[in-house]
């Protein structure tokens, strides 16, 4: 009896210990995770400073200015944790620029790899550096003091017409007739495409039309001339990037169909 009775009393030590155990085993383990930086992945961004160089290493305690000056368009193609911290591998789409800004590039690299060291497990920290290196065209503009917080809108349906625009409706030109301001190029990007055999290099302007919409974002854009389809589409692929202060009439901000020019390379 006694025997039994110290087996009973193993069994119920065992089974309040066996919980005990497997919630141990669930406990996440430390350090910082990687969910901060997935929302990065696809975004299209700006490289201030180091633009063109292949491979670019912050750390903690570098200046908030980085030594160089091109700012260069890029998309974010992958965002990881590694053990010195960030690493994010970005495409190059063009060069970027703005009213203020006076960026200078040599030749910029297809891939750039982007690494951030010295930040430890705090995830607010790395997030503010990498929004301040690698900005959103808005968070490139304020930089330079130029305020844009419109957020994205929907196309629009009707647009004022352009001073040049052949194929206007009568309600365009109507409304291109009471705009009282044009719409305004605060930030673009210049593409450049890469040719696969590394045999073409070419540099010259690309004219391409498009509606700056109240957003003062781009839509229905065309690029114009007889280009390449791969190179329409390098040129097509930066367009989202571009930020206009848009048209007005009056105090109201006015769709507003623009012609405007681009710097395209090919290297």
């Amino acid at each position: 009896m006694e025997r039994q009775a110290a087996s009973r009393i193993l069994g119920v030590a065992l089974a309040l210990a066996l919980p005990a155990c497997a919630t141990k085993s669930k406990a996440p383990a430390a350090g910082p995770g990687t969910d901060y930086l997935r929302p990065y992945v696809g975004q299209q961004r700006v490289l201030r400073y180091q633009g063109d160089d292949a491979k670019v290493v912050v750390k903690k305690k570098d200046r908030p200015q980085l030594p160089g000056a091109c700012d260069a368009a890029v998309q974010v193609r992958s965002a990881v944790l590694d053990k010195g911290g960030p690493r994010l591998v970005l495409e190059a789409i063009g060069a970027a620029g703005a009213e203020k800004a006076r960026p200078r590039c040599r030749r910029i690299p297809a891939t750039i790899t982007l690494n951030l060291t010295g930040f430890g497990g705090d995830s607010g920290p790395v997030v503010g550096r990498i929004d301040q290196i690698l900005p959103t065209p808005e968070g490139y503009l304020r930089a330079y003091g130029i305020p844009f917080d419109r957020p994205a809108g929907s196309e629009p349906k009707l647009a004022a017409a352009s001073e040049h625009q052949t194929d206007a409706t009568d309600q365009e030109q109507r409304l291109q007739g009471r705009l009282t301001a044009p719409p305004r190029k605060l930030f673009w990007v210049d593409p450049i495409y890469r040719d696969p055999r590394g045999a073409v290099q070419y540099e010259g302007e690309v004219e391409f039309e498009g509606v700056v919409g109240a957003d003062g974002r781009l839509y229905r854009t065309r690029v114009r001339g007889s280009l390449d389809k791969a190179h329409v589409a390098a040129i097509q692929r930066a367009l989202p990037m571009w930020r206009f202060e848009p048209a007005r009439t009056g105090k109201d901000l006015t769709p507003a169909h623009v012609v405007s020019r681009l710097v395209f390379r090919i290297q």
